[in-house]
């Protein structure tokens, strides 16, 4: 966690000139995969980029957990009035299922404000001073494929239009099969 903590530092510290304020590792907001009978449908609070639920009454060890796995700080929203705070999260609620999911903060304020809605998946990149894109990439398993490894990625770009995220454009990846005619 120190090294996120350390890298967060080193990407807000003077991406354009303009300080940023939001401390996404310390903040709190609602996430789409918070716990079902913690917190339910309210923000949670992440310590060092890390959020965990308590232990269910009827549990074994499964807790909900979440955590940032990436930050960006980039110009997305033409007009505001400073840099952007893309959030990448990592969802666990036990086991080995997971899920992503990006969240964009204004970068002005200490306080957890949202832009537009949730773009599921992970976050691959933002287009920073090129332009005002978010792109994310989804897991898509195959019927052939393992549960630790999915085979096909759904890569999608949004950009900032009329107060939300709107998908510009997308593209499907998908690994080949591994027999070949020899």
């Amino acid at each position: 966690m120190i090294a996120v903590a350390v890298l967060f530092g080193l990407l807000v510290g003077d991406s354009d000139g303009s300080e940023v304020e939001f401390d996404a590792m310390n903040a709190t907001f609602e996430v789409d995969c918070n716990s079902p009978w913690e917190d339910e449908g309210g923000p949670v609070p992440f310590a060092d980029g890390e959020w965990k639920d308590t232990f269910h009454p009827d549990s074994t060890n499964d807790r909900h957990m979440a955590w940032i796995i990436e930050l960006e700080v980039a110009e997305l929203v033409e007009g505001s009035p400073g840099p952007e705070v893309a959030v990448g999260i990592l969802c666990n609620s036990g086991g080995t299922h997971s899920e992503f999911e990006v969240q964009v903060f204004a970068g002005n304020s200490s306080e957890a404000t949202r832009l537009g809605q949730v773009l599921h998946g992970q976050l691959e990149w933002t287009g920073g001073r090129w332009s005002s894109l978010v792109q994310t990439s989804q897991r898509r398993w195959m019927p052939s494929d393992p549960h630790c490894c999915p085979s096909k990625f759904v890569r999608t770009y949004y950009e900032w239009a009329d107060d939300r995220w709107v998908e510009r454009s997308s593209e499907v990846w998908a690994k080949e099969s591994d027999t070949s005619g020899s």
